[in-house]
């Protein structure tokens, strides 16, 4: 269970020119996965390759600092968060993965005061060569249309 702990922490330089152990890089993720990253925009850079791609039901996007900068621009919208883990799963695949699901409830700063509640989930494909995330994929248990609905109601 989290607070939204809401700060800027884009970083400006990370060193991604070595590789990064699974052992390290399966400690950053849940690090980030422990203080609800994708809330807070407290994501470890590190954790990322340069070029990660960044993919939900509704968009697609290359780049770790493109992330980090929407992450920033979502922070000032939310007033308050609950965020559980409900799920974090190894595949060894090729490639090796992780799976994780949130159930994840938002207050938004916005006239109404919207409630919005859903299953959240990701899935974190490493790269072989870097042992980075390579693919970050969302899913959410959630229709656009119950989306909506939470959103207006």
């Amino acid at each position: 269970i989290l607070p939204a702990a809401l700060s800027d922490t884009t970083e400006t330089f990370v060193d991604r020119s070595g590789e990064l152990s699974r052992e390290r890089a399966l400690d950053l993720l849940k690090e980030d996965c422990e203080k609800a990253y994708f809330i807070t925009g407290r994501a470890s850079a590190d954790l990322y390759e340069e070029d990660c791609e960044f993919a939900d039901p509704f968009a697609s996007f290359r780049g770790y600092e493109r992330f980090a900068s929407n992450l920033a621009n979502l922070q000032p919208f939310i007033k308050d968060s609950y965020v559980k883990l409900i799920e974090f799963t190894q595949d060894e695949g090729p490639p090796f993965s992780v799976t994780t699901r949130f159930m994840v409830r938002l207050s938004l700063g916005l006239p109404w005061s919207p409630q919005l509640a859903w299953v959240w989930g990701v899935r974190y494909e490493f790269s072989e060569q870097s042992g980075r995330v390579s693919r970050h994929v969302e899913s959410w248990e959630v229709s656009p249309v119950q989306g909506l609905n939470q959103l207006f109601r």
